[in-house]
């Protein structure tokens, strides 16, 4: 995707590209899939999407399941990098904000989802780590990521 992804163009984006976000969708819009991400997005707010829909709807789930749905977290990790790689400053500041940053709060997603990161997605959250603040167990199961 060469073109700048900007903020309308996300509720279409997830869909096409997650579509196991149908139902996050419909919920935070209060319409269907389809009229949500076509038609007004007065409901649409990027931080509360992005918190919502997809890191609380779709990621922190998955990653939480005793056997992981990896087909879901790799069209998860997919949509995060295009929003890092290919977006408005603004776009993928929220996108940081929202999908990486929250990893960095419990040790256990974290080790979860960095060995199914992209690499931009995984060079922003290793950059951002402190090794030194992980527990012993972490360092170990992320030892083949950390500097």
């Amino acid at each position: 995707m060469s073109e700048k992804i900007d903020r309308g163009q996300i509720p279409g984006l997830l869909l096409r590209m997650v579509p196991e976000s149908r139902a996050g969708i419909e919920s935070m819009s209060g319409l269907p899939a389809e009229q949500a991400v076509t038609g007004s997005r007065g409901w649409f707010d990027l931080y509360d999407f992005l918190r919502g829909v997809v890191f609380r709807g779709l990621v922190r789930p998955a990653l939480q399941e005793e056997e992981p749905d990896a087909g879901l977290l790799e069209r998860c990790a997919d949509f995060t990098e295009t929003l890092l790689l290919n977006s408005t400053e603004s776009v993928s500041s929220a996108a940081y904000l929202q999908l990486v940053a929250p990893l960095y709060g419990s040790e256990e997603l974290l080790t979860a989802a960095v060995p199914l990161m992209w690499p931009e997605t995984l060079r922003l959250a290793i950059g951002d780590l402190d090794p030194d603040r992980l527990c012993a167990r972490t360092r170990a199961a992320l030892v083949d990521y950390l500097p």
